[in-house]
């Protein structure tokens, strides 16, 4: 794939990019913030009956707090984002669903629990959570013979993303639920990063093509040259403009504009996926990684006898 054809693909489901936008200043938390955090956490799981919130032990960590309750269910903060995840300790083979759902029913339940968690009131002023995606878990087995059993629906996945305005704020999903059969909750994932209000800058963004050339390169620089590039299979996937939300254990001052891309590689014996994040402005406001860089050094250097 030529680079022409590759920034073409990139730039064809990128929506209108505004001139100008705005990086947002996010807060940090302080030990007791933490915890206060932790218990509107710890009161919001209650709402769906879960019997393992009325005894909790805090275990404060260098990096986390970890909340161990009954019946190995356990609720774990991150320091360094805030980030929150409760996991009810069910077996995987427990609480199955009684069979398999059409998928527009499990979303409208996924959804309802949502709702019920109220799992908005973690979005600030002039913000949103809106449902994105629903996975499903299924399980199946055959026998010697190769009869196959009927498979079973084990657990359902909702995705919510966080906007800001109308700017999505990408990297991991913001909200994850993850349900087991009769609507008991297996898990729960908050990664939202909190904004103060402040805006820091406001700079012109960069267009979509400049940004797309950018991407190209890194994967040049990660798979080493363009040449070898034009002999793989690229499937290009998305490219989109918003936020970018690091890891739940990295710290992040930020909130800055971004354009990701996602890249598959369809090589016969390592097929890969690539997540590309570039800055949308002239200066950059996070520590964005250089992908691809470390990778082609290391090829150079395998070159010398």
């Amino acid at each position: 794939m030529s680079e022409q054809e590759f920034v073409a693909k990139l730039l064809k489901n990128v929506e209108k990019i505004p001139q100008h936008a705005s990086v947002l200043a996010l807060r940090s938390y302080s030990p007791t913030e933490l915890e206060e955090r932790g218990k509107r956490f710890l009161s919001m799981i209650a709402e769906m009956h879960v019997p393992s919130t009325g005894h909790a032990d805090w275990v404060i960590q260098k990096d986390r707090t970890l909340i161990r309750l009954p019946h190995q269910s356990r609720v774990v903060i991150q320091h360094a984002s805030g980030a929150m995840e409760f996991v009810s300790g069910l077996g995987p083979m427990e609480a199955l669903y009684p069979g398999m759902e059409k998928k527009e029913l499990l979303t409208k339940q996924m959804i309802g629990i949502a709702d019920r968690l109220k799992i908005r009131q973690w979005v600030g002023k002039n913000e949103t959570l809106q449902f994105e995606r629903l996975w499903q878990i299924k399980a199946g087995a055959a026998d010697r013979l190769g009869k196959v059993a009927t498979p079973v629906l084990c657990r359902t996945v909702g995705a919510f993303r966080h906007f800001i305005g109308d700017m999505p704020v990408w990297g991991a999903a913001s909200v994850a639920i993850k349900l087991a059969g009769g609507g008991l909750l297996d898990s729960l994932q908050v990664q939202m990063r909190e904004t103060t209000g402040q805006v820091v800058d406001k700079p012109a963004t960069l267009p979509a093509e400049l940004a797309a050339r950018n991407i190209y390169k890194q994967l040049c620089g990660l798979m080493g040259t363009a040449d070898t590039i034009l002999e793989k299979n690229v499937t290009v996937q998305w490219m989109h403009f918003g936020y970018f939300c690091f890891g739940k254990r990295k710290m992040q001052k930020v909130l800055a504009p971004v354009y990701t891309a996602a890249v598959e590689i369809k090589d016969v014996q390592w097929p890969q996926a690539y997540l590309f994040v570039t800055p949308a402005t002239e200066k950059s406001y996070l520590p964005l990684e250089r992908v691809g860089e470390e990778v082609a050094q290391m090829q150079e250097r395998k070159k010398v006898p």
